[in-house]
């Protein structure tokens, strides 16, 4: 079986072509062109240019090497297999069906890319809603964390350290993370509190003095990252665990979080809930307070994720799909 992925959307793409290739599947990943040019007048131009290229060249790649599946991720880049000639099955992320489906530009190109599809799947159980309108019979996938670079390094950790993992935007609830910490720094001046500077709201809370925006790093380096942290705080907007929340699970850190698919699961994640501003703090003091909780719920956190989310195992339930397929 030979299986081209495209589009490397959260580094799911990545780690289940990985994972694939650890069970002796031919695997490989192709990064269209997605980006925005440098600012300037033919700046447009440029990018429907690149992307007419782009559509040629991997409709080229495709028929050439004659792959058994091409698996397309980010719903409207469906375009590239209906333009390409070519069967593909539709991986869907997140925005990509969530807002796009109604969006006065996107809604009609992601909506064809999904009624044209062979197969559909989505990445988080609140996408099920959307998926469900013109696919029925999508299905959920669950996102492949790689278990060898996100994992339980020594609990030595800066004791009172936060990371912030969620990125900067309304759409994660970032009003309440964001308004949490604020008070939480208030009451506890010791605490430090580390956040990504990136997503489209960062400029509307840059130059505060109660958190450290620190630049983004590889993938690569990320699991190091969480590690130096004793307590990371993800998204309280959409219920769900995203790949940053489960990389930070996979280090063995507590999350702090709000997620409503419990039932998803044959055992619910072990997950510091919480939903409003007042939560959070309290949550938050209560694992400064207990340092050797906070290693008790990071190590059930490994665990939970080992069991449900490694990439080897999605990788394998991905396999079967395509052989059913």
């Amino acid at each position: 079986m030979k299986i081209l992925h495209v589009n490397n959307v959260a580094n799911v793409p990545e780690g289940l072509v990985k994972g694939l290739a650890k069970i002796g599947i031919d695997a490989q990943l192709y990064q269209p062109y997605t980006g925005i040019d440098k600012p300037g007048r033919l700046r447009k131009l440029s990018v429907i240019t690149n992307r007419i290229s782009d559509v040629r060249s991997l409709a080229r790649q495709v028929h050439r090497e004659k792959y058994d599946i091409v698996h397309i991720h980010y719903a409207y880049f469906g375009v590239l297999g209906m333009l390409g000639g070519y069967p593909y099955w539709l991986h869907c992320h997140g925005t990509d069906i969530r807002r796009n489906l109604d969006h006065p530009v996107y809604g009609r190109p992601t909506a064809l890319s999904l009624m044209k599809a062979k197969h559909v799947l989505y990445s988080t159980p609140d996408l099920k809603t959307y998926a469900d309108k013109l696919r029925p019979d999508a299905v959920f996938l669950p996102n492949p964390v790689q278990t060898d670079l996100f994992k339980p390094k020594d609990y030595s950790e800066p004791r009172g350290r936060i990371l912030l993992i969620s990125r900067i935007d309304k759409v994660k609830g970032i009003d309440i993370a964001l308004g949490a910490l604020e008070k939480l720094k208030a009451r506890n001046p010791s605490v430090k509190i580390d956040a990504f500077a990136w997503g489209p709201d960062l400029d509307r809370f840059k130059g505060k003095d109660f958190i450290n925006f620190i630049p983004r790093v590889r993938h690569e380096e990320l699991g190091r990252l969480i590690s130096n942290h004793q307590i990371v705080v993800g998204q309280f907007g959409l219920g769900i665990l995203s790949m940053s929340e489960l990389e930070a699970m996979a280090c063995a850190r507590p999350v702090v979080c709000s997620f409503d698919y419990q039932d998803w699961y044959d055992g619910a994640p072990p997950l510091v809930q919480a939903k409003d501003e007042n939560e959070i703090i309290e949550q938050i003091e209560r694992l400064l307070a207990k340092p050797k909780l906070c290693e008790e719920i990071g190590l059930a956190s490994w665990d939970w994720v080992i069991k449900h989310h490694d990439y080897t195992s999605v990788a394998k339930k991905l396999a079967e799909m395509y052989k059913q397929g």
